[in-house]
């Protein structure tokens, strides 16, 4: 052990692992790419949860339709997150199918890909940020910067969000630009710093609502400064910059930005559960933020504490507490944490020279193979992707006979690129926890048009508990039934086969 922890052994096993544990995360990032994204075939199937209710969003915005509509109004869908997010992907998927003249069941292929070329400008930004403000140490070296930039862009715990059609990384692209520039603010003040961090900000906040942890780290972190100016510009105009926005986009946007989640309850041990996968993951989270808890402690002792050094510990912590208590609520996973590990990692590198020991090396080196380890048994998801393929398949080709208008309790069932007929139900995930709330919806819900006879064919699943009146005026037309699911196709009485 004595002899491991020796000077030279030590820093080639700790650029080894680096390495090592890079090479993994590629390895797997690159894996899970392959078996989501298909340039033959595209997957009928999700990689996140609630991945169709954005897909659904942006074909609307591609069929020139309203994308922010009443959820309590037929179809029962909802956009709930920002209207930068919806234009972007919207704007470059319409563009790939035009000119490509591809039918609209590739607009999650291409929306993955966009993510995934978001994923690298994440990566590129971070490895920026590396080069201007680490410029000596472990990851000044060119194998460990790149590693650690690696690491960081596609860690287990970035995982499939890089690969769905969500605003998670196109967010934090903006937001990791917007602290860079803040960066390069406290080192060499100019005005048009400011007015870019404020516009990659603002644009980070247009993607995903919620993405604003940076903004108010940047903003602590000013104020700890004392840059006066600064806080008054970024501060100031990034707020009328999104108080115009939420008064123009009208009061169908407003709820749906800000109060369509408002139903959804909070479960104690969910946010226990997604802290404990979080660290998990990304095993230098909790290393970056033991680090900065520490430089602080120090600070607070007349240690030399350095802007950039404040600039991240601040937006650091601010982060890490914003995603724990926001993880409490349901429908949040460990994609909260994501921002937070991006500035751990930053925050490790630019504190490195202060912290460096060989104990601190020895940790570095654990956390990586433990880091290989994990990833060695981690899900790829393949066979998901495979078998809910085929599952949608088979609903599509009955549809092509079955009467319309159509709902399946499965939300991905009712894309327009599964059955055809409009209005698509792509229900809200929320949409039962605003039912249990006493919300009324139009005509019932979806349950009082089924009771009406409204629908021309429903498609149940074995697990679904549907109220017995839901389907008396149904006839079970036929069923598909694997090891896994058990479809039931049901008609209106009376009604005639398409």
């Amino acid at each position: 052990m004595a002899r491991f922890l020796t000077g030279p052994n030590l820093r080639k096993s700790v650029a080894a692992s680096l390495i090592l544990a890079a090479a993994a995360c590629l390895i797997l990032w690159i894996a899970r790419i392959f078996y989501a994204i298909s340039f033959v075939t595209p997957w009928l199937a999700v990689t996140t949860g609630g991945e169709e209710e954005t897909l659904f969003s942006i074909w609307k915005f591609i069929q020139y339709q309203a994308v922010y509509a009443d959820p309590h109004r037929i179809p029962f869908a909802v956009s709930n997150y920002n209207w930068g997010f919806y234009c972007f992907y919207g704007w470059v998927t319409g563009a790939c199918l035009h000119v490509l003249h591809l039918d609209p069941i590739w607009i999650a292929t291409v929306g993955r890909l966009v993510t995934v070329v978001l994923t690298l400008l994440c990566g590129a930004i971070f490895y920026r940020a590396l080069r201007d403000f680490v410029p000596a140490g472990l990851f000044a070296r060119p194998a460990a910067r790149w590693a650690w930039c690696a690491i960081a862009t596609c860690s287990p715990l970035v995982g499939f969000w890089s690969i769905t059609v969500r605003p998670d990384l196109g967010a934090l692209a903006f937001e990791c630009a917007g602290l860079y520039a803040i960066l390069r603010y406290v080192n060499k003040p100019s005005g048009r710093t400011i007015a870019a961090a404020v516009i990659l900000f603002y644009l980070a906040w247009a993607f995903k609502q919620s993405q604003v942890t940076m903004l108010a780290g940047s903003v602590l972190s000013l104020l700890l400064l004392k840059r006066w100016r600064a806080l008054l510009l970024l501060g100031g105009i990034w707020w009328l910059l999104a108080i115009v926005t939420l008064i123009l986009g009208g009061p169908i946007y407003r709820e749906s930005v800000l109060f369509s989640q408002g139903r959804l309850p909070w479960a104690v041990h969910l946010g226990i559960d997604n802290i404990c996968l979080a660290l998990v993951r990304n095993l230098f989270l909790p290393f970056g933020l033991a680090a900065s808890l520490w430089m602080v402690f120090r600070r607070a002792h007349r240690a030399r504490f350095t802007p950039v050094a404040t600039v991240l510990s601040a937006s650091l912590l601010f982060s890490f507490c914003f995603a724990v208590v926001t993880a409490f609520k349901l429908g949040a996973v460990t994609n909260y944490y994501i921002p937070a590990a991006w500035i751990a990692m930053l925050a490790l590198a630019v504190h490195w020279e202060q912290l460096y020991s060989r104990w601190t090396m020895a940790g570095l080196a654990a956390c990586s193979f433990v880091m290989v380890l994990g990833i060695a048994r981690t899900h790829v998801a393949y066979g998901e992707y495979h078998y809910a393929d085929s599952v949608h398949r088979v609903e599509a080709e009955k549809f092509r006979s079955l009467p319309a208008p159509v709902f399946a309790t499965d939300p991905y069932a009712n894309l327009p690129w599964v059955q055809y007929s409009s209005p698509h139900f792509v229900v809200a995930g929320t949409y039962f926890f605003e039912e249990a709330a006493g919300t009324v919806f139009e005509d019932g819900g979806w349950e009082g048009l089924a009771r009406s006879g409204y629908f021309g064919t429903v498609v149940t699943n074995e697990d679904d508990d549907l109220p017995a009146a839901s389907l008396q005026r149904y006839e079970l037309t036929s069923e598909y039934k694997d090891g896994q699911s058990d479809l039931k196709f049901y008609r209106r009485m009376g009604s005639a086969n398409r």
